[in-house]
């Protein structure tokens, strides 16, 4: 993918999404009090894990489209 002439990396771009989420998650509950739905790790951390393969193997397709391989 390609931002403003820059290649952007889809699975870097996923993972720091899900830190981010994580780490706003904690703030609210621990920091403000806010009450949030508990979160699952065992069903979050497989969910997790297959949008990063599916965020590197949308950019390997991307790339590979995108430099007139086959």
């Amino acid at each position: 993918m390609h931002v403003a002439g820059r290649k952007v990396d889809v699975g870097a771009l996923v993972f720091g999404a899900i830190l981010l989420l994580v780490g706003g998650y904690y703030l609210l509950v621990n920091t403000f009090g806010i009450k949030l739905p508990e979160l699952n790790w065992d069903q979050i951390w497989p969910i997790a894990l297959i949008a990063l393969g599916l965020a590197v193997l949308a950019r390997a397709i991307a790339s590979r489209s995108g430099s007139g391989q086959a």
